[in-house]
């Protein structure tokens, strides 16, 4: 067994980036609105139209981000991994946030994936494999970090809404 990298086979057939895997035609950018080329002059298309090429951050764990980020994590002391990381809630989280993001620009032919792996895929597995992050204590049976100690938070602290949120309404 070779482990030289063969996209035919190490990445289920293609390399996704701008069409779903129902697409026939996986290099044919759709047209966006007005008729252009979704995606031009390095503007992410409307991806609502478009669709995820995921459908969950977990089939995007599955069949991208675990064939395409290999490590050595099996007695590796500088990097920590659990195989049960779905147990794991901040694992979890930055999964959903790797996916979402992927997503987002993977429709940008420009620079949408070199932005993903620098800024999304490398911060955030360096946080989550590093040996004092996200599965610090977990063995590769899977052990559980304990959150975060807090006392209870307050009804009216949690009941507070915040104006300047992103997602507050208008």
């Amino acid at each position: 067994m070779s482990d030289e990298f063969d996209p035919d086979t190490d990445m289920g057939g293609a390399w996704p980036t701008d069409a779903s895997p129902a697409d026939s035609d996986r290099d044919e950018l759709q047209d966006g609105p007005g008729g252009d080329k979704a995606g031009g002059a390095g503007e992410p298309a409307d991806s609502e139209a478009r669709g995820p090429y995921y459908p969950n951050a977990y089939r995007f764990f599955a069949d991208f981000l675990a064939p395409a980020y290999r490590r050595k994590t099996i007695d590796h002391p500088a990097l920590r991994w659990c195989p049960s990381w779905f147990l794991h809630p901040e694992a979890r989280a930055r999964v959903d946030a790797l996916w979402r993001a992927w997503e987002y620009l993977r429709l940008d032919p420009a620079t949408g994936m070199s932005v993903w792996w620098k800024d999304h895929a490398d911060h955030h597995m360096s946080r989550m494999l590093s040996p004092d992050g996200t599965f610090k204590d977990c063995t590769p049976e899977h052990r559980q970090v304990h959150p975060l100690p807090s006392i209870a938070i307050p009804d009216e602290l949690l009941a507070l809404h915040t104006a300047d949120s992103p997602v507050s309404p208008s």
